[in-house]
């Protein structure tokens, strides 16, 4: 019978975890897991004494208990399946358990059968305490194969059926440390720490059990002697030896030749022990003469702010802007040739401002063996002939590293300390490549930005200087308090000569604890200063912008951009290997914009409008995949067609912006399949099925109505032309082609 427990754990081989509230006063949630369980063998009688029992231990991982109310309560249930607890009454189970403090936790048997216990514990639990439940008991069966479990049950977590005891036949086990790598005829010696054989279950085997090692095909033992067995022998892909102890033994210095395999191949060894049984372990794999490239894999990725310099001026955050640690290796010795360079890359927008070389082995130098200092000379070199946009190390940076020069392979390891554009987003990928390296990369850091900005295009005519911008900006912090208090932001339009700010925009900050001070504009630019860090992740809204336009602005789009606190010790920040040197810092090397919304502003009227607006020739040949903007071909995913109507159909999107309309002020709406056009002083819109164009609000009856093919808009060539106010339009009909601005 299984009866339902509460307590604080979630399992850690096959339980779930399951949040739920603990008790009035307060949650309460845990780990469970065994300790040391026993594997028996055949002739085991069962009887799991006190004395080396498993441990049911269950581990809080948080404690919150709410002030005043009564002291908190929880029963906690235990069942065993394949086995009967020892203990009888009720004091012999609450002698099973230990709490950390007794003093602060106290424990009850409330009921219990011979496989199921409910004991109740009285008090608060803190973080990392621990409760043990000693698992005395004895098996119900115990034939080969069988298993005694306990399991553990509540409203707050489960643990089902973990394995505390097991029968087992005997056998032995084989295991190394990992696996070596070997290149095709040449020969390895299998992991230092050896190959470790140990018994499945006590009494597995005897001293003078005879062992054999076989090798699997393309491989053979290569050494007569080795460290663990006094008898060893080998005869090509066999070796034999005697136990020298019943218990668990080690043999080093096991040399394996790779004779006839090939790259990829595997050595696997299988251990067989007389009467006893076998076991399988790879212990080495065929590589390629090549280098590698690879970062430790259970390392996590460090994450840096981009747009900052490694102090992290303007910013809490703390973090030294160091990547991974960084290792490149030989696969087998000489495998790195010195006689061609190689490059370590980086993606544009990240710049080195530091190289640690913690690690070089078995380089050379003029036949003298060079280390740490000499790698970070040449990667001072490398970084320089690089531009500073990476690593090109030159042709024989080093001796070419040999079987003669060297016995064991090569390998260097380094971490690189970086900064990032303040555009620049994601994970940075190290490139390693060269004329005799394979071409590979490796993750080494990610960049995040500490703020990002949301505006919207606003589209804007000229019709006087105090122009209303109608959507707002916001700025929002990476996380809570990462902006350091005196930290400016600054907001500019492109062309600040002729665009800028005015004096009524409105900063509003959300409900995180931010306090802004210095919100005001100045010399055009919007601009505040962070008074007090955030408790949460901040959004600072800036609304009721207008903007001082000069009446001459030209039509097009305008950005928005930000400087920072972070942004300006950004540029100031001093980049790797440039010292002594004119372009020693970021500003002077960098090629990045502040842009943080393109197309901020994009006005669609310019403050005249003449008669010939355009002057580029546009040349459209019906039924091909392209047009002539000038000496220009612009592709099209739709070819000019003729209408049922007998019609010559241009696409209008394509055409408007050969002739010279901005992208952005070629407008479609799927609600209304309206087509929008805005250029100088006009705005020319047209209705899909509707045979008439509107230019400045005045109708201008069309021959006919614009249409939708290939999820484009067509209009026939000379309402097109009318509408754009083109006159010089002609049509070639011997050659299918429309042609507008002919004599330009």
């Amino acid at each position: 019978m299984k009866k339902v427990i509460s307590f604080l754990m979630a399992a850690a081989m096959v339980t779930s975890l399951v949040p739920a509230t603990a008790f009035a006063a307060g949650d309460v949630t845990a780990t469970a897991k065994v300790i040391d369980a026993l594997e028996r063998g055949k002739d085991f009688d069962g009887v799991i004494d006190t004395a080396n029992a498993p441990e049911l231990q269950l581990k809080v991982t948080s404690a919150d208990y709410t002030t005043g109310g009564s002291t908190p309560t929880v029963d906690v249930t235990v069942s065993l399946d394949g086995a009967e607890f020892t203990a009888t009454d009720a004091a012999g189970f609450e002698g099973m358990v230990k709490v950390t403090n007794p003093a602060a936790v106290t424990v009850a048997t409330k009921e219990f059968t011979e496989d199921e216990v409910t004991y109740t514990l009285t008090g608060q639990f803190k973080k990392d305490d621990v409760v043990a439940i000693n698992l005395a008991s004895k098996m119900t069966k115990v034939s080969v194969g069988k298993t005694a479990t306990v399991s553990v049950d509540s409203k707050m977590a489960k643990a089902d059926d973990l394995v505390y005891a097991s029968v087992l036949d005997k056998g032995i086990k084989a295991s190394v440390k990992k696996t070596v790598s070997v290149a095709v005829d040449e020969v390895t010696e299998i992991n230092s720490k050896g190959l470790k054989i140990e018994p499945s279950v006590d009494d597995s085997y005897a001293v003078g059990t005879q062992f054999t090692l076989k090798l699997s095909k393309g491989f053979e033992f290569a050494n007569t002697t080795v460290t663990g067995a006094a008898d060893w022998a080998i005869d090509g892909s066999e070796a034999t030896f005697t136990a020298p102890s019943a218990d668990e033994f080690t043999l080093t210095g096991i040399k394996v030749e790779a004779t006839s395999a090939k790259v990829g191949d595997v050595a696997t060894i299988k251990v067989t022990a007389k009467n006893v049984g076998t076991a399988s372990v790879e212990v080495a794999k065929v590589v390629d003469y090549k280098v590698g490239v690879s970062v430790d894999a259970d390392e996590d990725v460090p994450v840096i702010y981009s747009g900052t310099d490694v102090n992290n001026t303007g910013l809490t955050d703390d973090s030294d802007h160091m990547t991974l640690e960084v290792t490149a290796e030989e696969t087998f010795p000489g495998a790195w040739s010195m006689r061609q360079g190689f490059n370590f890359t980086l993606p544009e927008g990240v710049y080195v401002t530091d190289v640690d070389v913690t690690e070089a082995e078995n380089f050379l130098q003029n036949g003298v063996a060079v280390g740490t200092t000499e790698w970070e000379a040449a990667f001072k070199a490398a970084y320089d002939k690089g531009d500073y946009n990476g690593f090109t190390f030159a042709k024989r940076v080093f001796d070419d590293v040999n079987t003669n020069l060297a016995t064991d392979p090569a390998s260097v390891t380094f971490k690189l300390q970086l900064v990032a554009d303040p555009t620049f987003e994601g994970d940075v990928k190290l490139g390693f490549e060269g004329a005799l390296i394979d071409k590979q990369e490796v993750t080494v850091a990610k960049f995040v930005k500490p703020y990002t900005v949301k505006a919207e295009q606003n589209d804007v005519i000229i019709d006087y200087r105090n122009t209303s911008v109608q959507t707002p900006i916001t700025i929002t912090e990476a996380e809570a308090g990462l902006w350091a208090a005196n930290s400016v932001f600054t907001l500019t339009v492109d062309r600040g000569d002729m665009i800028q700010f005015e004096d009524d925009a409105t900063f509003s900050v959300n409900d995180s604890g931010l306090e802004l001070k210095d919100e005001k504009t100045k010399d055009g630019q919007l601009a505040f200063t962070v008074k007090g860090e955030s408790d949460e992740a901040a959004t600072v809204e800036i609304k009721d912008i207008a903007l001082f336009m000069q009446r001459n602005v030209p039509a097009g789009a305008y950005d928005l951009k930000a400087d920072t606190a972070m942004s300006t010790a950004y540029d100031k920040q001093a980049i790797y290997a440039a010292d002594g040197k004119d372009n020693n810092i970021i500003d002077d090397v960098a090629d990045y914009s502040k842009v943080v919304k393109e197309a901020f502003i994009n006005v669609v009227t310019s403050g005249r409008d003449n008669d010939n607006l355009f002057t580029t020739k546009v040349v459209v040949p019906v039924g091909e995949a392209y047009l002539m903007a000038g000496s220009t071909k612009v592709e099209l995913d739709v070819p000019a067609y003729i209408s049922a109507t007998n019609y010559t159909m241009l696409p209008i999107r394509a055409v408007s912006k050969a002739l010279g309309v901005n992208t952005n002020n070629v407008l479609w709406s799927a609600e209304t399949k309206t087509i929008t056009i805005m250029y100088a002083q006009r705005i020319i819109t047209m209705v899909v099925g509707q045979k008439t164009i509107n230019v400045n609000g005045s109708s201008i009856p069309a021959s006919a109505a614009p249409e939708i093919t290939g999820d484009r808009a067509f209009l026939p060539m000379r309402d097109l032309a009318t509408a754009l106010g083109v006159t010089d339009i002609t049509w070639d009909a011997a050659t299918r082609t429309a042609t507008l601005n002919g004599s330009k």
